[in-house]
């Protein structure tokens, strides 16, 4: 029997370092069960949809915060940041919500873009993207 290869291990990088840091790269955080193998697929779908919808935007995906935290039961929640050294904001907790267990996930990711455009605004106007002319005119009449 061949020996058993380690395991790839994912190096630890923390992105508010400076050899690290990018003003330009938001951070993805997202917290998941392990319960059910859904779960992580639905947290890298979240990230690849990000990725393909603001293809202007670099974005890291950090699940769990890379292994260090320990998920509690049920949960699937999405946090979104600037950047790596700005506060993070919750998207979506599908914490108290299922069973059945679809319902702890967004239906549709689309819904969450508005509150990524604004976070983006918030901490730097001019690197909002993805955001038309009829967005602003529309988030001016909610005001």
């Amino acid at each position: 029997m061949p020996p058993k290869k380690p395991g790839k291990k994912k190096k630890d990088v923390d992105w508010s370092a400076d050899e690290n840091f990018s003003k330009d790269r938001s951070m993805i955080y997202i917290e998941h069960t392990y319960e059910c193998p859904i779960f992580q697929t639905k947290a890298d779908e979240c990230g690849s949809f990000f990725t393909q919808r603001i293809p202007e935007r670099k974005f890291q995906l950090v699940k769990n915060r890379n292994g260090r935290q320990v998920p509690r039961d049920g949960a699937f929640e999405i946090g979104f940041s600037q950047n790596a050294r700005t506060s993070e904001h919750l998207l979506w907790s599908g914490l108290d919500k299922g069973p059945p267990r679809r319902d702890k996930f967004p239906v549709d990711y689309e819904a969450l873009v508005p509150d990524v455009n604004r976070i983006l605004k918030k901490f730097y106007p001019d690197k909002a993207v993805g955001v038309g002319a009829d967005d602003e005119d529309e988030e001016k009449e909610d005001m």
